[in-house]
């Protein structure tokens, strides 16, 4: 009977480490969010961290809510895109530097075979006070908006691709 009592004991407690855990995470996101989230947001994140193989901490949440804010329509495509996304990003952090102009980007979207016009360039620069080709991004800039133009990429080939199937 002891034995019972104290296995109950083990899972109780491992069930409020679980449930403390999820809670401090669930903090950690709605802090960085600045707001508090629902149930179902809540829930719909977790499962959309775990699709995206992001940790369930502090960057990436914010890697989440970044591209939330760049392109929140699209972000679900974010899985497709992220091994691209990660290679590029090791290619590219040592060129980027502190910054890239509008030039060098549009240089490496081209380079990227990225084919957007220009309403959709200045779209994808608007939170950051509109695109200039003489502007100097910096990297923490320049990176969620490199993620936007790939999933940009990733977008409008499926949709070609569906034009051709149909």
């Amino acid at each position: 009977m002891e034995q019972l009592s104290t296995l109950y004991m083990q899972k109780l407690d491992t069930e409020y480490l679980l449930t403390t855990d999820m809670e401090n995470t669930r903090i950690i996101y709605e802090t960085l969010a600045g707001k508090r989230v629902s149930d179902s947001h809540w829930t719909k994140t977790k499962k959309l961290m775990n699709a995206c193989e992001l940790p369930m901490d502090k960057d990436g949440f914010s890697v989440l809510i970044n591209l939330r804010k760049v392109s929140p329509r699209y972000f679900s495509k974010y899985v497709e895109i992220k091994d691209e996304l990660t290679n590029l990003g090791r290619e590219l952090l040592p060129a980027i530097g502190l910054g890239i102009s509008g030039k060098q980007f549009l240089e490496l979207i081209e380079r990227l075979q990225i084919n957007p016009n220009q309403g959709t360039v200045s779209r994808w620069f608007k939170s950051v006070g509109g695109f200039k080709s003489k502007g100097v991004y910096s990297k923490q800039t320049i990176l969620p908006i490199i993620a936007t133009a790939l999933i940009y990429k990733s977008k409008d080939q499926s949709s070609k691709l569906n034009k051709i199937g149909a």
